[in-house]
């Protein structure tokens, strides 16, 4: 069953699946194809010419940007920002933090850490990055990667926990924008997050726009 809310806003030339389901407040730019079976949550904005591939989700208010490419079952946590020409691999999964009660009814609020990945990025299949993470322009993750720390070289990383292995080559390196690849990294940006997700905490390593 395909389910489209009525105030979804999008551009021109979008295309969609079959047994989507795309939730109130989401917004798409132009040419950005959404495969089957995905899910979009409240508060997702997807950048012109992204590919959402099949059974893909995002589980809340995330940005993902212009060009990118994000495969098969990968599931894109609540505030997530993901940068320019980056591509997620099949089976790739961002998480945010909670910090609970286990049950109990105290006062410990829900605190979600803003996860970052930068420009033109590739993170290979069953990838998996944990809350918080910033990620620099221009990082690859071999498939299976898990990234527990942020990565702020660019580089080829592999394994657990994510090791640099070598230096990106040349023929794989992109022009930056300006910003050095962090262009959603604005206040209007994580304004548009905080309305989904009150408790977002911005660390102090970001730099704001």
């Amino acid at each position: 069953m395909t389910y489209i809310s009525q105030d979804f806003k999008h551009g021109s030339g979008l295309q969609i699946g079959e047994q989507t389901i795309i939730e109130p407040e989401v917004v798409v730019g132009n040419n950005v194809k959404i495969g089957h079976r995905v899910t979009l949550k409240s508060g997702t904005i997807i950048k012109d010419n992204s590919i959402i591939d099949d059974h893909c989700i995002t589980t809340g208010a995330c940005i993902i940007g212009s060009h990118v490419n994000i495969r098969t079952g990968a599931i894109i946590s609540k505030s997530t920002i993901i940068e320019d020409y980056s591509f997620v691999g099949p089976g790739v999964i961002t998480n945010h933090t909670k910090h609970v009660s286990h049950g109990r009814h105290d006062n410990i609020e829900d605190i979600q850490l803003l996860t970052y990945i930068g420009y033109g990025s590739v993170l290979g299949s069953q990838a998996s990055i944990v809350a918080g993470i910033k990620i620099v322009p221009q990082v690859i993750l071999g498939a299976g990667t898990i990234v527990v720390k942020d990565l702020l070289e660019p580089g080829i990383y592999i394994g657990f926990p994510a090791k640099k292995t070598v230096d990106l080559p040349q023929e794989y390196r992109m022009d930056e924008p300006e910003n050095s690849g962090f262009i959603y990294l604005q206040k209007k940006v994580l304004n548009h997050l905080k309305t989904y997700i009150p408790h977002l905490k911005v660390e102090d390593k970001y730099k704001i726009l």
